[in-house]
Formats: structure tokens, sequence, C-alpha cells
């Protein structure tokens, strides 16, 4: 996509010389009249001689209105080609301009910060996006690339600032975004042990996104924290029906406050209503977990066993499934298969990934709440 935007590039020379040819035939004023070294410019880079064309463009001496949109684009399509120091230096060019209207110096300045963007200059590009903020009661783009920079910096409270500047420019409900900074936010102050805090955090975050299930997955740790496994699970539980992929994330606290409590059963029939209720085979693994705590009943094996024919699991579910069999049996031939077939899933299971971004495909070993490549939240899932 990036070579078509690049080929499409002479069509867009051609059009900027024919309309400042048309201006140049209604006046007489210099300014306006297309130079030599510009068409020279455009001529070495249309011949892939980029550098020798950057030191012509640099060098040109009148810049008009038409003349720096077009600077805007030969910056922007050598960004997109992943030559980000040449684009760096188109854009300082044309900033540096004296007689730049304002409005053509702040789209260079916005081109100019997505260059260091996309270097990977965080701070050089927060500095280019502020000031132009400085100069504008607020504008949309340099709020959504700071958005984009302090999420990176794990600067929340910033975050949560110029998120609702974009919303206020944009039909796109931002709450879910914001309620998610505020949740960091009450994560950095549970581990510190700001009760507090967390619970004045926790609702504005409700108050930004009522539906996001983080919120109770750490209303539950904020209980949890308190010695209170009955609120505790109450809160674990409810993330559950709202969200069941957070099982893969809940799961081990969920043994744990229940363990406390003594409560493996209402867990089991917890756990057997979400099977039930969403046909959801991947719940099946975390309830072999629970009932692996005690002895299983023949009901509860016979369960299990028709439940993981009925559709689709994954190799961990079957691991589990096999380790609970090979407790079950003392027949020396058989857990000796058992042993092997578990051997063969650890092999495979072991560089294997558990869950994937639905937006971007990326893949990783464990749940977390935004994809580290697409940058998106709520978008990773158990894979089935």
């Amino acid at each position: 996509m990036k070579e078509l935007l690049f080929l499409l590039l002479p069509f867009a020379f051609l059009s900027g010389w024919m309309t400042a040819r048309k201006r140049y035939r209604k006046s007489e004023n210099k300014s306006h009249q297309l130079s030599h070294n510009f068409v020279q410019g455009i001529n070495l880079l249309l011949d892939e001689q980029p550098d020798k064309a950057l030191e012509v463009f640099l060098n040109h001496p009148d810049i008009d209105e038409y003349t720096a949109e077009t600077y805007l684009l030969i910056g922007n399509m050598f960004r997109a080609r992943g030559e980000v120091d040449r684009a760096l230096k188109v854009h300082q060019n044309l900033i540096g301009r004296s007689n730049l209207h304002p409005d053509r110096k702040k789209s260079a300045m916005l081109a100019y910060g997505e260059d260091f963007l996309v270097a990977g200059m965080l701070d050089r590009a927060e500095k280019v996006f502020t000031e132009v903020l400085e100069n504008t009661d607020s504008d949309p783009k340099a709020c959504a690339a700071l958005r984009i920079i302090y999420e990176q910096l794990q600067q929340w409270d910033r975050a949560i600032d110029v998120t609702r500047c974009v919303e206020k420019h944009s039909n796109k409900d931002f709450g879910r975004y914001i309620a998610h900074y505020y949740c960091e936010l009450a994560q950095l102050d549970l581990e510190k042990g700001n009760v507090h805090v967390v619970e004045k955090l926790l609702e504005l975050a409700k108050k930004a996104d009522k539906e996001l299930s983080r919120v109770l997955v750490i209303q539950g740790d904020l209980a949890s924290r308190k010695q209170l496994p009955d609120e505790a699970l109450k809160y674990y539980q409810a993330a559950i029906r709202q969200d069941s992929r957070l099982l893969s994330l809940l799961n081990s606290r969920l043994q744990s406050v229940t363990d406390d409590i003594g409560k493996d059963e209402k867990l089991k029939k917890f756990l057997m209503r979400i099977i039930d209720k969403n046909g959801d085979i991947q719940v099946l693994g975390y309830l072999i977990d629970v009932l692996s705590r005690n002895d299983i009943s023949p009901q509860d094996i016979k369960y299990i066993e028709s439940t993981f024919k009925s559709g689709t699991s994954s190799p961990a579910t079957l691991m589990r499934l096999v380790s609970m069999w090979k407790e079950q049996t003392t027949d020396e031939d058989k857990i000796a298969q058992y042993d092997l077939i578990m051997g063969v899933l650890q092999e495979y299971l072991q560089d294997r990934s558990d869950f994937q971004c639905q937006d971007c495909g990326y893949q990783m070993k464990e749940f977390i709440w935004r994809c580290p490549a697409c940058q998106e939240w709520d978008t990773v899932a158990q894979i089935k």
C-alpha cells in the first residue's frame, strides 16, 4: 500500500505544477513561479535519487500555499516508506519558513511530531504535539497522538486528559479507554496499599464505563486484600458472568478465596452453570482443577466426559482431563499410557501461545488487558 502511494506521487506533483501554472498566468508576481530548481527536484525524486532531490527541495527559496502542500506530501511519503530521517528534514525545513501560513505550519508540526512518533522518539514527539496544543485551544490529531504516547509511557493521568480532548472532537465513545486508565492507576495504588484511593479511582472508572468487567476484578482484589473472601468471590464471579474469558485470569484467585472459605462445591456449581449456559468448553479445564482438589464423584466424571465430547476443546483442557483419568485408575498399563499422552501434550504446549488478540492476531502466553502489538484494549481472548 505504501509503495502504491509513492507511485501516485508524480500525479500529486503534476497537480501542484498545473495549479501553480494557472496562478502564474493570473499574476505576474514572481513568488508564485514554479522555479527550475523545484522541477529539478521532482525529476530527481522520480529518478529515485532521493538524497539529491532532498537537497534541492531544502534549498528551494520560494514556498507558497501550493508548494507547501507538495512539501508535506513529500515528507509524508518518505515516512510511509520508512525513510524517517528524510521526512524529518523536509518537515523541519518547512516549519522553519518564516512566510508559512499558520495553518500550513500547524500541519507541518503535526507531520513532524508523527515522524518522531514513528521513529520511537516519544519525548521529542510529545514536545512537538504539546507545542501544537499550546498554540490552539485543542487539536484532535495532537491529542490522539499524545494519547498513544502517554499509553506507552504509562502516564495514565495525562492519558485521561488528552483522551477527553479526543472524545470532545469525535463521535466515538472513549469511556472504555478512560475507565482502563483509571483501573491502571487503581492497580498501582492497590500495590501500594492505598485502599481509599483505589476505591475513589474505581468509582471514576465506573462513571466512565459502567460495563467494564475489569472494575469488578480489582474490586475482588481489593476485598481479598481486606481479607474478605466472601466479598472477593462475589466480585470475581460477577466479572466472569459478565466476561467468561476472565476465567483464565481469575482461576487461581477463585481457588484461593474458595479454599479460604471452604466453598469448592459452590464454585463447582458456578462453573457448571457457565458451561451449560454459554456452551463454553474452555471452562471445563478450570472445573477439573476445582474438582481435583477433592475426591471426584462418578457423577462429576460423567458430566466432564460428556461435556468434553460435546464440543471442540483445547489441548490444555485435554491435558487436565488425562491427568484426572490417571488419578482415577490403579491400572499400571493405563497409567503408562496416560503418562505418554501427557508427555506429548506437554511438549506441544511448551511453546504454544494460549491467547490471541482478536483485532490484530498477535499471540501471547498470558491474558493481558491491552494487546502489546496493536495497543487495543479488551481484544485478547483464549485461543479455542
